[in-house]
């Protein structure tokens, strides 16, 4: 693997947090989107598991984020 001498500075914790947090926004609109849509039963447990997940996540990214705001690590 060729690597050019530039180093990429990753992106600050804040920055990430909060692009994670609207990635997962996203992902609850599309799984009740989803929802709306199926009648099939194992569907309808699919976007409920994936509501589920997506709301334990963003719940975890705005501890973090605000945890990161007041310094706690």
């Amino acid at each position: 693997m060729i690597f050019s001498g530039k180093k990429r500075n990753p992106p600050k914790r804040e920055e990430f947090l909060k692009n994670a947090l609207k990635e997962t926004q996203k992902s609850v609109e599309n799984a009740y989107k989803g929802l709306e849509n199926v009648d099939d039963p194992d569907l309808i447990d699919l976007f409920i598991y994936e509501i589920n997940a997506a709301n334990l996540r963003y719940k975890v990214l705005l501890r973090d984020i605000k945890n990161s705001e007041t310094g706690k690590t």
